[in-house]
């Protein structure tokens, strides 16, 4: 029996082990073969450029889209390009305008998008439930505003999985009183008005998108969020990742952080964070009156979550135990501390820092563990990479 002589549930099985590119070989051994594997092929979609977008856009017959489940889409200029700032809106929303089964988003953009044909689209794209934003470019020069950003997550339906990465904050919702060098947007007063947040695009109100189940913020300044106080229903949170911006200023961004942590409400259960915790006097310096509390006196307190994790990276040996102490009531049942980099390391000198790094850290876990009075910790996990692992059962 030949390959042409299988039922069409035999060749879907075969496929299906397949790498990406012997698929795409397979497909091109016939028209029963290409129409039998288009849906495959074009299940996950990557575009690594704004000339990739652009030809993609236009040369790809529109009846693919419904195949795309997975969409990539980076618009970095061609290194030849001596205009840098193009907008790619139109061959975007041409795209997404198709996609009527997409699962994921993922855009990182060189410039903005134009707001007013953009969102429109996005309101038609019900089934994404994971979107990831990110500025390509430098903050300073070519931006993409949380008005943007807000905007178009709020106009996803079924939006459960959301990551914003390096996006500034914009002018409308911080007042004059920040630190010098921090990036705003300034010309991002005509993006229209949403349909559910209203004015309010700034990040905060992502706590307030129905159907949000993750959140996590990548490089993004938050010091301007110290007092942020919202009104109304919430989203039921249940992750949470901060991570910190190169932007900030320690004090202020951990008032911050443990301001996010206070408004995402009893329903978070997971809480990642690069961002060293301390407990501060809540200060009036930043953030605009709607996003004030009404009584500065009265602080939300803390939830209780189940799992608590620790970004080794960007947190320092010392600020692990006023971070625990800070978190003491919320009945955290399990903390990991890893640092990323390290574990991905296979260079002897970085293996031999993280393991000096790994005996530190094991020292200051064991100090916390046998003074902490936590009737709710199960275990704590120390990671480090291979060789430079450690759990603590409870």
């Amino acid at each position: 029996m030949t390959w042409n002589n299988l039922p069409t549930e035999l060749h879907l099985a075969v496929a299906r082990f397949l790498p990406p590119q012997d698929t795409r070989a397979l497909s091109h051994t016939s028209r029963t073969s290409y129409n039998l594997l288009l849906p495959q092929i074009f299940s996950d979609v990557t575009l690594s450029s704004r000339t990739a977008l652009q030809s993609f856009a236009i040369h790809v017959p529109l009846s693919y889209g419904a195949y795309i489940r997975r969409l990539s889409v980076c618009t970095k200029p061609a290194e030849s390009a001596l205009v840098h700032e193009v907008d790619c809106t139109e061959h975007l929303a041409t795209i997404l305008a198709t996609c009527s089964s997409l699962r994921s988003l993922s855009l990182s953009l060189a410039a903005s998008l134009d707001t007013f044909k953009i969102t429109p689209v996005f309101a038609t794209l019900t089934t994404v439930q994971k979107f990831e934003i990110s500025c390509w470019g430098q903050e300073e020069t070519a931006p993409v505003s949380e008005r943007v950003a807000v905007s178009l997550a709020a106009s996803l339906s079924s939006l459960t999985h959301l990551t914003l990465s390096r996006i500034t904050r914009s002018a409308l919702h911080v007042n004059n009183c920040f630190p010098l060098g921090v990036p705003l947007v300034l010309n991002d007063h005509d993006v229209p008005s949403h349909p559910i947040l209203g004015e309010e695009l700034c990040l905060p109100s992502l706590l307030k998108l129905p159907t949000l189940k993750s959140l996590e913020l990548r490089d993004v300044w938050i010091d301007c969020d110290e007092n942020m106080c919202l009104q109304g229903k919430l989203a039921q949170l249940d992750r949470l990742s901060l991570y910190g911006s190169m932007y900030r200023v320690g004090e202020v961004e951990n008032k911050a952080c443990l301001a996010w942590l206070r408004a995402c409400g009893p329903a978070l259960r997971s809480f990642k964070t690069g961002i060293p915790l301390g407990e501060f006097q809540p200060s009036t310096c930043l953030g605009k009156d709607w996003m004030a509390a009404e009584n500065e006196s009265i602080i939300p307190p803390l939830p209780t979550f189940t799992n608590f994790h620790v970004d080794a990276e960007r947190v320092a040996l010392d600020d692990l135990l006023p971070m625990l102490n800070v978190l003491s009531a919320c009945e955290i049942k399990r903390i990991t501390i890893a640092n990323a980099t390290m574990c991905a390391a296979q260079d002897a000198f970085t293996r031999e820092c993280a393991s000096d790094e790994f005996e530190e850290w094991q020292d200051a876990v064991e100090q916390f563990l046998a003074s902490n009075q936590w009737d709710s910790l199960k275990s704590v996990e120390l990671n480090f990479g291979e060789g430079t692992q450690r759990i603590w059962s409870l």
